[in-house]
């Protein structure tokens, strides 16, 4: 399917928040348009974007972050599948997304993103890589609650107990639970002791993909 008749099918309100993006994308510096690439590459990695960091060095409203990231979010993954600036401009144009006012303007962002288009690519195949057999996580909410014991209408003991929501890229693939202090601190050394043979495996691969 051609881009511009895959990127017509998307949502008008998709569509309209994406044009704002680009309005405001035209009017960065080329000093910032490494902020913005990094929020899709976090997002890509962590599968929840950076939005109120990148608000803050741009000096943005949420709504205005939001749609330049809609914007940047279709200009990324085009790229890196070998579409040039100059394609984008076109299709993405004749699609309805890119403001014909601002598509030259679009443009030094474009090849920003296409001269990076490889590191960007191996950032998609390695996200993509643990989501081919279970769900994904995706977000993780955890509030500390105070459960107490009464004896005579009076407070006996109080402890305090972790709660949490942990959301995954599945619809209806999420869990609810709650732990306490000393289950979450067995759990912080669990966690490490991971990182640490995460990183281990990491420069492994590096050096199976340099010999």
């Amino acid at each position: 399917m051609p881009l511009s008749e895959a990127l017509a099918r998307a949502p008008r309100a998709f569509r309209e928040q994406a044009q704002k993006g680009f309005r405001i994308l035209s009017g960065l510096g080329k000093e910032q348009y490494g902020l913005v690439v990094d929020v899709v590459i976090g997002t890509l990695e962590r599968g929840q974007p950076s939005l109120v960091e990148l608000g803050k060095r741009l000096s943005m409203t949420e709504d205005e972050t939001t749609s330049l990231f809609a914007a940047a979010m279709i200009v990324v993954p085009l790229l890196i599948n070998q579409k040039t600036p100059e394609e984008f401009r076109t299709e993405a144009t004749k699609a309805g997304f890119l403001p014909p006012e601002v598509a030259d303007a679009s443009v030094p962002f474009a090849k920003s993103v296409y001269e990076k288009r490889e590191a960007l690519g191996r950032v998609m195949r390695r996200s993509a890589l643990p989501s081919q057999v279970l769900p994904t996580l995706t977000n993780v909410e955890i509030v500390v609650d105070i459960r107490m014991d009464f004896e005579d209408q009076e407070v006996y003991e109080a402890v305090p107990v972790a709660m949490f929501h942990i959301d995954t890229d599945v619809s209806n693939t999420e869990l609810w639970f709650q732990a306490s202090k000393s289950q979450l601190e067995h759990f912080r050394d669990d966690l490490s002791e991971t990182i640490k043979r995460m990183e281990i495996a990491e420069t492994w691969a590096r050096k199976g993909r340099a010999s």
